[in-house]
């Protein structure tokens, strides 16, 4: 039988991110964290052993693609790689089957993005599962998502403001953007120009006595994008500048990117003069996140379907960003 489900499955397959057949990974599945009224399934990684040492540790929560697992998104994005050099842990939700035929969060509905709802309230149980069992640093909690997981980051963060340092969202889009499947696909290939002010109060509209800073963000979407449309990075700009109270124009851009090319970097920033928005522009990428396989400090991650090597690993300087990374 027709339902949105199946029709999601049939548009949404071509939006998966799938890993190579090689490589491991060492995440662990947690069971009985807590509430979990988006009935999602919680794996986690830890630091490697000589990391591990009686001293609070960043968290990152990252949120898988389409038709992706929690495994596949490890490998892809080398989240774990990095958590073992520089010590943090990695926490990745994963969807499950009945919940999105595939396998997407689902961030086109409104009772699983609306704050203390549905996945995204099921998510916040497993940052508070991580908080109470680890030595976390509370300051340091970070948040990464591909697609539709990039969207749900956008949720989480417009949920949770006081929770997140900061987020990155990749090839991702406004929060609110949609309220079922059929506004979801439309707002992927065409999205609705609407203004600052109205994308802002779906933010605020969230937390309406909130007065705290909203976390930074960080961008990625390829230009030749043609699943998630490329003016869906420039909504969620405006969202964004909008709840920060900042102009919509950068305050900084960088082309050719660390002699990339086809990567420009802008930058927004705000009155305290602290960089408060990141967003990375390729010229010549799609529907993917950049990677780079190889063995240097600042390579890593694998490439596969709708994960490309740009010979940039976008990990690596999220992470940078984040300020997981010290120079």
């Amino acid at each position: 039988m027709f339902s949105f489900n199946n029709l999601f499955r049939i548009l949404f397959i071509s939006v998966s991110f799938y890993a190579n057949a090689s490589g491991q990974t060492t995440i662990t599945e947690i069971n009985n964290f807590g509430e979990n009224p988006g009935n999602l399934k919680l794996f986690f990684h830890s630091p490697n052993d000589s990391l591990k040492k009686n001293d609070k540790k960043p968290l990152v929560i990252v949120l898988h693609g389409c038709s992706q697992t929690a495994e596949i998104a490890a490998r892809q994005s080398g989240w774990n790689k990095l958590a073992d050099e520089f010590g943090f842990y990695v926490l990745y939700p994963q969807q499950l089957f009945f919940n999105n035929t595939a396998e997407c969060f689902n961030w086109f509905n409104e009772n699983d993005v609306s704050k203390d709802k549905g996945e995204v309230l099921s998510i916040r149980e497993m940052i508070s599962y991580a908080v109470k069992n680890y030595l976390i640093d509370t300051t340091q909690i970070f948040i990464y998502g591909l697609s539709a997981g990039g969207a749900m980051t956008i949720a989480m963060l417009s949920d949770y403001p006081a929770l997140f340092n900061a987020g990155a969202s990749l090839a991702g889009g406004p929060f609110m953007a949609a309220a079922n499947p059929l506004e979801g696909m439309s707002m992927m290939n065409h999205p609705a120009a609407k203004s600052p002010e109205e994308l802002g109060s779906l933010v605020r509209n969230q937390n309406p006595d909130y007065k705290g800073n909203y976390p930074r963000l960080i961008i990625i979407h390829g230009e030749k994008d043609f699943v998630v449309n490329y003016k869906n990075a420039y909504e969620l700009i405006k969202q964004w500048t909008n709840v920060m109270d900042i102009d919509t124009v950068p305050s900084l851009e960088i082309d050719s990117f660390k002699n990339h090319a086809d990567i420009k970097r802008f930058s927004w920033i705000d009155k305290m003069k602290n960089e408060v928005i990141l967003f990375y522009s390729f010229d010549d990428m799609g529907h993917s996140i950049p990677v780079d396989p190889g063995n240097e400090k600042n390579q890593g991650g694998e490439t596969g379907l709708f994960a490309v090597d740009k010979n940039f690993f976008s990990t690596y300087y999220i992470a940078k960003d984040f300020g997981l990374i010290k120079d």
